[in-house]
């Protein structure tokens, strides 16, 4: 099996479980769980994927684009965080000096 055909599968099969735990996705196929939602919604919009039933293709690019926009959140959240600590006025800002 293809690694593109592994993720495809991976992805059916977890689909009622919003894609699946990202241990699971980083034991599997190696990478970080935002690279295999990048990759997988990349090969869901390839003609040869087409072949899935319709629900199921709609269920799995939602799924991807959702796993996306948590990352994006946290991601926001975290240089946000980063930022405030970093800040003069923050109070943790002086233990580091």
């Amino acid at each position: 099996m293809s690694d593109e055909a592994a993720m495809i599968a991976f992805a059916v099969k977890w689909r009622h479980w919003n894609g699946g735990p990202d241990e699971d996705i980083w034991v599997t196929f190696g990478i970080t769980p935002e690279n295999y939602f990048h990759r997988l919604r990349g090969l869901l919009t390839k003609h040869r994927w087409n072949q899935l039933e319709p629900h199921i293709l709609e269920q799995l690019v939602r799924i991807c684009d959702e796993r996306l926009d948590t990352v994006d959140i946290a991601a926001a959240a975290g240089r946000r965080d980063r930022a405030r600590y970093a800040s003069s006025a923050h109070p943790l800002s002086r233990l580091s000096a």
